[in-house]
């Protein structure tokens, strides 16, 4: 029995019917968000899941577009467990203050239990400066980063779908990503998680959900469309960073090499 089970759960990662039968092997954490409040980043790493290198950009999400996921979070009772701010870089934003403002007052006056966070490269003096201003009530998460290249980066631009291997794979299964992480957020709307976002960003499918998600058939359509261009999906468990091994360059499959030459020619995505 146990060994028919086991098998039977190996075969998640490529069968539909299995899935419906087993359920998905990840599903998104819904009390968990990483907001991208800009793609800007002042280090432009190579790999990285947001394309701030691939696809550089100085779009930000407004005040208006925070006070907006606030509402919503209070209007549908959402009491987060952690809200995670980041980017590209977070401090890059010219409205950090009034951002981080808007949370804590969340934080203070509806949900004392959430646990806030921004994540930083800590890379310049620029970003060393707006750190100092970061209240204290926010726990700042110090990736303390030195140079472009990173250890524990995966080959996040080798599509899945470009790989025969993958042919018969059910991508709604996703990764860890989606069940350690939550879910992410943009200009562009909600994701599965927050690298789905910026994948949505340079091929333009304008799938980002606008209302707040509250239930997991509300990310289908996007699994379907996002992780099968993800590379991270090929790994799908966490592997701390001690065990990764490096990426020899910036691999890009042949999906990602066209959307990254197309990417300043599509049309501008739909808006939070």
């Amino acid at each position: 029995m146990h060994e028919t089970l086991y098998r039977l759960s190996n075969l998640v990662r490529v069968s539909g019917p299995v899935t419906k039968l087993l359920g998905p092997e990840y599903q998104t954490s819904l009390d968990l968000i990483e907001i991208d409040i800009t793609f800007k980043c002042n280090l432009k790493c190579y790999n990285c899941d947001r394309s701030c290198t691939q696809a550089p950009s100085d779009s930000t999400m407004s005040v208006e577009q925070i006070r907006k996921f606030i509402d919503e979070s209070i209007a549908n009772n959402k009491h987060w467990s952690r809200i995670r701010i980041l980017g590209g870089e977070p401090t890059l934003h010219p409205d950090l203050e009034e951002i981080l403002r808007i949370l804590l007052d969340y934080k203070e006056k509806y949900s004392p239990s959430t646990w806030l966070e921004l994540t930083t490269n800590n890379f310049g003096p620029e970003v060393n400066r707006k750190l100092l201003k970061v209240p204290r009530k926010i726990y700042v998460n110090n990736t303390s980063k030195t140079g472009r290249f990173q250890k524990k980066f995966e080959a996040f631009n080798l599509a899945p779908c470009d790989n025969m291997m993958y042919a018969f794979t059910d991508f709604t299964n996703a990764c860890w990503i989606t069940n350690d992480c939550g879910m992410g957020l943009n200009r562009y709307g909600y994701y599965q998680c927050g690298a789905a976002g910026s994948i949505d960003r340079v091929f333009g499918f304008n799938i980002g959900l606008k209302k707040l998600p509250m239930d997991q058939f509300e990310f289908t359509k996007q699994k379907n469309n996002l992780c099968n261009l993800c590379g991270h999906f090929a790994r799908r468990r966490f592997v701390p960073r001690n065990l990764c091994k490096p990426v020899n360059g910036e691999p890009k499959s042949n999906k990602w090499i066209l959307a990254y030459d197309n990417y300043l020619k599509q049309s501008a995505l739909n808006l939070y």
